[in-house]
């Protein structure tokens, strides 16, 4: 018998760039996947992979009591009429929202917890309500699934959760047949590239700082006379979207001031991340955004590109320091700017050496296959449980 699932996000393009893998190998175990998202240009997409799609109208970091009420109840509607074998919920807000609406119709849910967000960067009043509800709504839920262990312990500690209704799993996944090792060219220009959303709390400051730093080191090497150092160049890209809606975000006059002024180039904006990567030599992420397993740096090991990262949650993970990468202070621009000097001193085969032990890693721990089966095996367990009460 087909088994009816429903997945919640605050965005299709979410669903669409980081679950479609593991969505595939749903479908292939006979669910019928149904989305609850807000309609993107990546909805008719993930129609097209076999997802059926509802409709929701949610502002991510609103507030507004009228709209959000109204969210609630498209939500529960929605839980209610489908009556699925098990709902999975992602982001914050719809941790919260459908996890209330599951407990009411009585429907297992799962969460699953890609970092804790602004509402644990922030002391502000809606952050602490954010944590209010948090705690009134996940320790109801019947399980909770955590990229990292720092949040895993943060939920325990908080109360969030119950120790019996939690697992830990290395990141959303990748498609190691699609993401697979690309080696850079080896011409003596060594190139840099952060992708993430375009926010302040990933780094994209600090990253630009070191960046004209870089060039700065780079240009005064010419008066000397090691012409084997004099030689080498190094390049710097930026590849995200601007998230005008968070209140993180970098403003598009910025990137356009940083892409003119300064040696960081600005890419824009693309569903291929590995048509651009896969030329690069090194991906940085200076995070201090409170992050599950940022997906740019588990499809980075992937594809064998050094990493170059903060001792930040959901970072540190993914680096093994001074073998697959290295590990550098958040907010700190003088060791970001270090480090990818020491990468540029690097010879070829040696940031190629580094690649090989981020590949390995993504080949044991962050395999799509591997992380989809972790949901179906949860989510099997907890409706199978639920049916026999």
């Amino acid at each position: 018998m087909n088994k009816k699932l429903l997945i919640t996000s605050n965005t299709s393009w979410f669903i669409f760039n980081f679950f479609v893998p593991t969505i595939k190998e749903m479908i292939r175990e006979g669910y019928v996947v149904h989305l609850l998202t807000p309609s993107d240009k990546y909805t008719d997409r993930l129609v097209e992979v076999g997802c059926i799609h509802h409709q929701l109208d949610i502002n991510p970091s609103g507030g507004n009591p009228v709209q959000e009420i109204r969210t609630i109840i498209r939500i529960f509607r929605v839980i209610k009429a489908l009556n699925p074998y098990c709902v999975l919920n992602f982001t914050p807000k719809l941790n919260v929202y459908s996890g209330f609406c599951c407990r009411l119709i009585k429907v297992p849910v799962v969460n699953s917890v890609a970092g804790l967000g602004s509402i644990f960067l922030e002391d502000n009043f809606k952050a602490k309500v954010g944590k209010l509800l948090l705690k009134a709504s996940q320790n109801r839920v019947d399980h909770v699934i955590f990229q990292n262990p720092d949040d895993l312990q943060i939920y325990l500690k908080e109360g969030y959760t119950q120790e019996d209704r939690i697992s830990l799993v290395g990141g959303i996944g990748v498609d190691l047949k699609k993401f697979v090792p690309h080696q850079a060219k080896d011409d003596n220009t060594v190139r840099f590239i952060l992708v993430a959303r375009l926010l302040r709390s990933k780094g994209v400051g600090e990253f630009v700082e070191a960046a004209i730093e870089v060039d700065k080191y780079m240009s005064s090497l010419e008066s000397r006379r090691d012409v084997e150092t004099q030689a080498k160049r190094a390049e710097f890209y930026l590849l995200g979207f601007v998230d005008e809606s968070n209140p993180q975000a970098i403003s598009r006059e910025t990137i356009e001031t940083w892409h003119t002024n300064t040696a960081v180039n600005y890419l824009g904006q693309t569903d291929d991340v590995f048509s651009v990567v896969k030329e690069m030599d090194c991906v940085v992420l200076p995070s201090y955004y409170r992050e599950g397993m940022p997906q740019c740096l588990i499809e980075a090991a992937a594809m064998a590109k050094p990493i170059i990262t903060t001792d930040n949650v959901g970072c540190r993970e993914i680096v093994v320091n001074n073998e697959s990468g290295f590990i550098v202070k958040p907010k700190c621009v003088d060791d970001l700017k270090f480090a990818m000097i020491k990468m540029i001193e690097m010879t070829h085969q040696q940031r190629l050496e580094l690649g090989k032990v981020g590949r390995r890693k993504a080949e044991n721990e962050y395999c799509h296959l591997k992380i989809s089966k972790h949901y179906i095996e949860v989510i099997e367990s907890i409706a199978n449980r639920k049916s026999s009460i």
